[in-house]
């Protein structure tokens, strides 16, 4: 069977001490519906892709799951949607696009249209991994540490400070010393 609903219960520290419970959504086979979204304060689409240096959806059926997701805000408006660009093997032109300003601008452009479009929240980036070995074969330099503050910010000043930002952190210890700037970030 597929997996097609991920359920994370983190403890964020935001401007407030509630608990965030979060679910990523890839669609296929079971209806959104078919789960307790009553219970997720975050609900994440997954994944989009890099097509030139713009965020795109895998396919044609996914504009749906997202429109679906979205609905689910009107019975939860407290509810929040974000869509998601990677995960294990969907970065590969990441290091690449995110080097330069016309990569990152582009990204965040065309991030801030998409969200606009379907009434979305934010963006989790799923690059797995800025500086340090991911998916095999993937392109990391240790210029992706900056890369990735800059992408960070330009995503920020392009679309808003009520977007809600977030990012897939590696658990082991070569990423948490190398990858992020953790105190820009």
């Amino acid at each position: 069977s597929f997996f097609t609903f991920i359920l994370f219960v983190l403890p964020c520290r935001s401007q407030s001490s509630d608990f965030k419970v979060i679910g990523y959504y890839a669609g296929a086979s079971i209806p959104i519906d078919s789960f307790e979204t009553n219970k997720l304060t975050h609900l994440i689409y997954c994944f989009g892709v890099l097509c030139d240096n713009r965020f795109c959806l895998r396919a044609e059926t996914d504009t749906a799951i997202i429109q679906s997701m979205v609905a689910l805000k009107m019975k939860q408006p407290d509810l929040k949607v974000m869509l998601s660009l990677g995960g294990w093997g969907g970065c590969g032109p990441c290091s690449d696009v995110f080097s330069t300003e016309q990569g990152r601008g582009d990204f965040a452009a065309s991030v801030k249209e998409i969200s606009d479009y379907f009434g979305t929240d934010g963006l989790d980036l799923d690059w797995e991994y800025p500086v340090v070995k991911g998916f095999p074969g993937h392109k990391y330099s240790e210029d992706d540490k900056r890369s990735f503050s800059l992408l960070i910010q330009t995503l920020r000043s392009t679309c808003g400070p009520d977007f809600q930002i977030s990012f897939a952190a590696g658990g082991f210890t070569d990423y948490i010393r190398r990858a992020v700037d953790w105190p820009f970030v």
